[in-house]
């Protein structure tokens, strides 16, 4: 081979290589199936458990739905078999509510509607239901919380209502493989009671119209050391060191924080625009790929912000009920896990280090109805036209630090303004005597 002749292959594989990368670099797209963390760390980590993403993004509640009135089913063991069972539907014909001239109307025949806390988008939505069409299309600005299968007026078979915050048609799909007797049979047990729609800000509910009574619970819990989270949020665990004591560690660019009982840490590093596709489905997949599920959490908060940040809550779950602690300081994460996305990175991350345990506690709490509870808080000077959210779940303070390893979880109702949540009983306890709740035998 002469030399001209070798320079001219040398030069066209030199071609052919900078075309491959041309195009990787045009038509690059990341890969979040196979994300390990926020620096892409590899690091082989199992913090607790992993879980399916039907036990984390599930409904709170189930509705059937009739001309005689609306029945919600709380009992979590309930609302599951009903979530398996629209699981188990399969959705054809999907079509934007935009696209139709009208939703198909309803028989006058009972109706049944699951209700998830916080919306889902276009992701996790194919991922938890099967939609006949594998190729089918959800708009990324297409937010669902509750879905309604039902029997339609006209023609056989059953029409399914995907819906908004605000009860609004989103989508529509003709429903096989399912029928409406197998979902009334998860009326037969379990908690369940009279509901009826209420309008707050932004969302409308349904809230029960009388009195729910929730029994009462005590929680042994440990504690989670911090730095075992040090290979999943570093990219270079050797390069990590401790600063402020032991509380503390940085590579130099991103921090990790043992702020009492909760993990706080941040990449001020990251800027910008890309949005991410969907980031509930993504942050369920980076909590699952290092087994982070310490406790049963329960998907609970999504807020799209307009500087492309998007930010997932997932919350604990005790029993049929969300936990909450509205003592903002110094532990504003103590039931919760809260992710920040950035540019597909993550930003920070807030957990708590808190795993609990139930113990059996004899007893229960009356609470009053959902209407009964906006009257008093009205009564008592909160702006209930502020009120963006409601749910009934179990309060528990933060640890002392004294040798005492149990909390009790107080059964009440919350309320969330401005992406804040109250307990009632705490601010009609500053207000005036008495208490929302009345504790039972």
């Amino acid at each position: 081979m002469n030399r001209e002749v070798f320079k001219s292959i040398l030069l066209s594989v030199l071609v052919l290589a900078s075309i491959a990368m041309t195009w990787n670099i045009w038509f690059y797209k990341a890969d979040f199936k196979n994300y390990k963390g926020p620096s892409n760390s590899t690091n082989s980590v199992a913090i607790a458990e992993s879980r399916k993403l039907s036990d984390v993004i599930r409904p709170s509640l189930i509705l059937q739905k009739s001309p005689e009135g609306t029945v919600g089913q709380i009992d979590s063991n309930q609302v599951m078999s009903g979530y398996k069972i629209f699981q188990n539907a399969v959705f054809t014909n999907v079509q934007l509510e935009s696209a139709q001239k009208s939703p198909a109307r309803k028989r006058g025949t009972s109706s049944y509607e699951i209700m998830f806390p916080a919306p889902l988008m276009q992701e996790t939505l194919k991922e938890i239901f099967h939609f006949g069409d594998n190729n089918v299309q959800i708009p990324q600005n297409v937010l669902i919380d509750r879905i309604e299968i039902y029997q339609p007026t006209s023609g056989h078979g059953l029409v399914a209502a995907f819906r908004s915050q605000n009860n609004v048609d989103q989508l529509s799909a003709a429903v096989s493989g399912t029928n409406l007797n197998s979902l009334s049979k998860i009326f037969l047990n379990g908690q369940t009671g009279p509901y009826g729609l209420q309008q707050l800000k932004g969302k409308t509910l349904y809230l029960p119209l009388g009195n729910t009574n929730v029994r009462s619970e005590m929680i042994y819990f440990e504690k989670i050391p911090v730095d075992e989270f040090i290979p999943i949020l570093f990219t270079d665990p050797k390069n990590v060191f401790q600063y402020r004591g032991k509380t503390a560690y940085t590579d130099g660019t991103s921090q990790l924080e043992n702020n009492s009982n909760i993990l706080q840490y941040v990449d001020p590093g990251i800027s910008g625009s890309t949005v991410m596709t969907d980031p509930i489905f993504h942050s369920f997949e980076f909590i699952n790929n290092f087994k982070a599920w310490t406790d049963d959490f329960m998907y609970d908060g999504l807020i799209l912000s307009s500087n492309q940040q998007e930010t997932v809550t997932f919350r604990l779950l005790l029993g049929s009920y969300m936990v909450y602690n509205t003592e903002y300081y110094p532990n504003p994460f103590l039931t919760t896990m809260e992710l920040t996305w950035k540019s597909q990175d993550l930003s920070s991350f807030n957990r708590t280090l808190v795993t609990f345990t139930r113990i059996d506690e004899p007893g229960s709490v009356t609470l009053n109805s959902g209407s009964d509870v906006l009257s008093m808080l009205k009564k008592n000077g909160v702006a209930v036209n502020e009120i963006e959210d409601m749910a009934i779940g179990y309060g528990v303070d933060n640890p002392q630090s004294n040798d005492n390893s149990s909390l009790k979880a107080t059964p009440d109702w919350f309320y969330k303004i401005n992406n804040r949540w109250y307990s009632e009983n705490g601010t009609l306890a500053s207000r005036q005597p008495g208490q929302l709740g009345v504790d039972s035998q």
